[in-house]
């Protein structure tokens, strides 16, 4: 059973912004990576849950501004 989750606003500097893009972005990689190695179901799901989660977050954050 998934509950509604509450939205969250941040402001954050373009260096906050970068730094945690790459942060992300490395997850995700290793996220990927870890998704392709796990053979046991429950724990392969938990990856993609944090895989989907990652990438949303990284979507919401967008194209670096101009």
């Amino acid at each position: 059973m998934r509950t509604e989750m509450q939205e969250l606003k941040l402001s954050l500097t373009a260096e906050e912004r970068e730094c945690l893009v790459a942060l992300l972005e490395a997850a995700l990689k290793e996220a990927l990576i870890e998704e392709h190695r796990t053979r046991a179901p429950l724990y392969r799901e938990h990856v993609l849950i944090r895989e989907h989660l990652l990438e949303s977050v990284l979507k919401k954050l967008g194209p670096q501004p101009a």
